[in-house]
């Protein structure tokens, strides 16, 4: 084998004969570096994955607490009933107010709807959407005109009596003092529920566990692998009570906003603004003008907004709902957080959950009957959500084209936190 090398002079190559490259390359040692090399891996890259868990009373009900207006309501009553016996006003447990009157007046099955006590008395609808005239001007005449007769059966007459006996010699009625008197007995009726409902999370016994169990069970559910997925939840409860104190996944924290307030700070009663926010009367007592007045978190952090043209930013894939009745007094949140996660063009999920409860009877609820009662709610929001979108033929098959795409569903939520 020849040793001439290409390239090299003459002279060169003439000093190099005799020399075997192979030898000699095979005794030259390399130098090596001084330092440990740095090794690069290239990031796993997971697309995100977010979800919204809503909340209501069913949630704390479910978990033994006796958080519905219906029992304080009652608790409340049972307190008036017991002589005073010469206390101090201020040391009574509960004030007598308006809205006391205004509720026993109700005798139908919505006489502890104090959301619907509220729009009767300020700014009722009948079914024509017409606005006829409220128990707020019914009183008011009541008032300015006295005839010295009252039929206690009836709110007006009844809410009349008991301000000309509160106030005696009182200055001539009007519509903006009956209305001062009207928000500040509302606060005052606020502040005794948050006193109950505090009271009641402090003695029901396992509580705070099960609601925790009982979180983590929604949230888990259908909840993708983190080592596949960026998971991230979000927390909308329309309690005042906080089920968990902080919960986080892997790598986030969650965002959890009770936005009706919470307990030990400003709660919120109040009706939906939708159709009522030109109404001066009304306006005070819609929540949207009340929210405006607490200092809420960040709400904009509960959805994910889905970004075009970004691929790893994956939006809100799943709403799930649990515990709520999907009243109308706060239609106006869910049209807001569909219209956000682009429903009826996007990929987000509905998950609506459902369990027997208990009926008044005392007899458990059938599981079908739940899931009918359930799936006639979700029909119903959903319906209403879709006269709002901009074209009508989108709302008009809204449900359809959600179930289709296998974007909605109402499900038995498994038992397994069930208060005995």
């Amino acid at each position: 084998m020849s040793n001439a090398i290409p390239n090299l002079s003459t002279s060169v190559q003439n000093a190099l004969k005799g020399i075997n490259s192979d030898s000699f390359l095979g005794n030259f040692k390399p130098v090596l570096p001084d330092y440990e090399p740095i090794k690069y891996e290239l990031p796993t890259f997971r697309p995100g994955w977010h979800q919204l868990v809503v909340i209501g009373n069913g949630f704390d009900l479910e978990c033994g607490l006796a958080s519905g207006f219906s029992s304080f309501f009652k608790a409340r009553a049972a307190a008036f009933e017991k002589p005073v016996n010469g206390q101090d006003p201020d040391n009574l447990v509960f004030t007598e107010t308006i809205w006391d009157k205004v509720l026993s007046s109700m005798k139908d099955s919505n006489w502890c709807d104090i959301e619907g006590a509220i729009a009767d008395w300020i700014a009722p609808k009948n079914r024509e959407g017409k606005r006829p005239k409220s128990k707020f001007e019914k009183t008011l005449h009541k008032l300015t005109n006295p005839t010295g007769t009252y039929d206690t059966d009836k709110a007006e007459d009844s809410v009349a009596l008991f301000l000309e006996m509160r106030y005696q010699h009182h200055e001539p009625w009007n519509s903006e003092n009956l209305l001062q008197i009207t928000r500040e007995d509302l606060a005052k009726l606020e502040s005794d529920f948050d006193r109950y409902l505090s009271d009641e999370v402090e003695t029901s016994k396992g509580y705070k566990e099960k609601a925790g169990e009982l979180m983590s069970e929604i949230i888990l559910d259908q909840r993708p692998s983190n080592d596949k997925y960026d998971v991230e939840e979000s927390i909308l409860s329309f309690n005042y009570t906080r089920a968990i104190n902080q919960f986080r996944s892997d790598e986030h924290d969650t965002e959890y906003v009770n936005i009706h307030g919470r307990l030990g700070g400003e709660i919120v009663f109040g009706i939906d603004g939708t159709d009522r926010m030109d109404n001066p009367m009304a306006l005070p007592f819609t929540k949207t003008y009340r929210l405006m007045a607490l200092d809420l978190p960040d709400v904009g952090k509960l959805v994910h907004v889905p970004t075009s043209g970004v691929p790893m930013a994956g939006g809100t894939k799943m709403i799930k709902f649990y515990g709520h009745s999907l009243g109308e007094a706060d239609y106006s949140y869910f049209q807001a957080i569909f219209d956000s996660v682009k429903l009826y063009e996007g990929d987000t999920r509905l998950v609506f959950y459902f369990r027997p409860h208990k009926l008044s009877s005392g007899c458990m609820q059938d599981e079908n009957c739940a899931r009918k009662e359930m799936m006639e709610k979700v029909i119903r929001l959903l319906t209403a959500y879709g006269l709002t979108l901009d074209n009508k033929d989108h709302g008009k098959n809204l449900i359809h084209k959600l179930l289709i795409e296998g974007r909605l569903s109402v499900s038995l939520l498994e038992n397994n936190v069930r208060r005995r």
